[in-house]
């Protein structure tokens, strides 16, 4: 369903960000629940639990499935594009998916003759074009909150007409700028925020299969497993899914514990899982801050983590974060061969290294 933006928010009844109010989301919620996170290593009574306790289980079982590789080398619509010559490059490389970022895709309007088109090429060389990702702030102060729902709406329709499944975006901050934490960013308000915006583009989008992803980020408020399961429940709609990033979720406590936090969290987000995003870290400094590392050579237990992937239905994974094609390329070297030792399927093949 198509909405105009003169509709957009129409039955709301509210001038300024078109939000429910606070005490009315409350009372339509009042849910109590305890503290979400891993249970203790070493009793209740110890200080820190921060350290892995023995024999954390490693289910390296691989799933049935076969995994695409996507990485940041998006599609581009831009007037006169190559589609062919686009999708054989990306195959060519050993990507078998791909995903659009949405403020350049939506800058200009696609003809119907070059979506069938692109879809046509898509289809020719075995690529998924799964995604629209935007990164947006659906509870930014102002007026800016309901810009950035128009902005997930309009992605949505766009990916309705491209036969993508799924448009991922943020909760966002309290900031302006989404990925600068405010102190209130895990606060009722911003919480009931975050709800309402989007049950508000859940609305203005009723009747359209597209899902909506949702990326777990330390910054804001859906900053674990247990809070992007509330969030799906709270809005009430199985659209709203995980666009799951483990590292963003990264934290001193559970820096040195992520086997146990992935087994937990694909365990509670089981089939509400839209696709994954591959990254590693380090933590190798004083102060609680993490570094980017290659895939496969940092705290990720990458054969765990493949494992997982392996099971879902339709299992994307997204490399990013790196600096060059050579590094996307090592990268993905490491994931098929851990993904290799394990028994998990990689959809297509890599080029070998030149000599």
């Amino acid at each position: 369903m198509t909405l105009s933006r003169r509709d957009f928010f129409a039955s709301a009844g509210a001038a300024a960000g078109a939000l429910v109010a606070p005490s009315e989301l409350g009372a339509q919620t009042p849910k109590a629940s305890k503290v979400a996170g891993l249970p203790p290593v070493w009793g209740e009574d110890f200080l820190y639990q921060w350290s892995p306790p023995e024999n954390v289980k490693r289910d390296l079982t691989p799933g049935p499935n076969v995994i695409r590789l996507s990485n940041s080398v998006d599609i581009t619509n831009r007037e006169g594009t190559d589609y062919d010559e686009m999708f054989k490059t990306m195959r060519a490389g050993g990507w078998t998916a791909c995903e659009a970022a949405s403020a350049g895709w939506l800058s200009r309007t696609m003809p119907d003759s070059e979506i069938t088109e692109m879809k046509k090429q898509l289809k020719a060389n075995d690529v998924y074009f799964y995604n629209i990702h935007c990164a947006g702030n659906i509870i930014a102060p102002g007026s800016e909150a309901e810009q950035w729902q128009r902005h997930i709406v309009d992605a949505i329709n766009s990916a309705d007409a491209c036969g993508c499944k799924m448009v991922l975006t943020h909760t966002g901050s309290m900031f302006p700028g989404r990925d600068r934490a405010h102190p209130l960013n895990w606060s009722k308000y911003a919480w009931e925020r975050s709800v309402t915006a989007l049950k508000n583009i859940c609305k203005a989008t009723a009747g359209s299969k597209i899902l909506i992803g949702i990326e777990p980020v330390n910054t804001e408020a859906i900053n674990n497993p247990w809070a992007m399961k509330r969030l799906r429940d709270d809005v009430g709609d199985p659209r709203i899914v995980c666009g799951l990033d483990i590292t963003n979720m990264v934290n001193a406590g559970v820096a040195f514990r992520m086997t146990e936090l992935m087994n937990t969290t694909f365990e509670l987000l089981h089939g509400m899982i839209g696709y994954i995003h591959a990254k590693d870290y380090v933590w190798d400094q004083m102060l609680p801050g993490m570094d980017w590392a290659m895939n496969g050579t940092g705290n990720m237990d990458y054969e765990v983590f493949l494992a997982h992937i392996s099971r879902m239905t339709d299992p994307i994974m997204y490399v990013e974060f790196l600096s060059s094609a050579e590094e996307y390329q090592q990268a993905q070297r490491n994931i098929r061969a851990i993904a290799s030792k394990i028994g998990v399927k990689i959809h297509g093949t890599q080029q070998p290294l030149q000599a």
